[in-house]
């Protein structure tokens, strides 16, 4: 059945926060999308514990962004340059709330 364009195909939201372990350990899959990784070697390159680490690359395979081979996660070359855009996506918002005034001088009290 065809969709038309100007109706939002997916409406889920991303599934990775700024500054959270999935988004380190995505991130450095991404930048290093040409190799595989075990947990052990994100967990060294991240600064993520061991620990840590085997749960975020656990959700982030359920959560599709990331594939896995026996021990060695990798992402789908196919999905390198969505996932790079997601990803500068976030660090723009997170950017655009650092920069954002703390104080309101419009702002009414109540």
């Amino acid at each position: 059945m065809p969709v038309p364009v100007d109706e939002p195909v997916d409406n889920e939201a991303f599934p990775v926060k700024p500054e959270s372990a999935e988004y380190e350990a995505l991130s450095f899959l991404v930048t290093n999308h040409e190799y595989g990784f075990t947990p052990q070697e994100i967990a060294v390159r991240t600064d993520l514990s061991k620990t840590t680490t085997s749960n975020t690359m656990a959700q982030l395979v359920e959560n599709g962004l990331v594939e896995r081979t026996e021990n060695v996660y990798y992402i789908d070359p196919r999905r390198v340059d969505e996932l790079t855009n997601r990803l500068r996506s976030l660090d723009s918002a997170v950017n655009l709330f650092e920069v954002t005034p703390d104080d309101d001088s419009y702002a009414e009290e109540d």
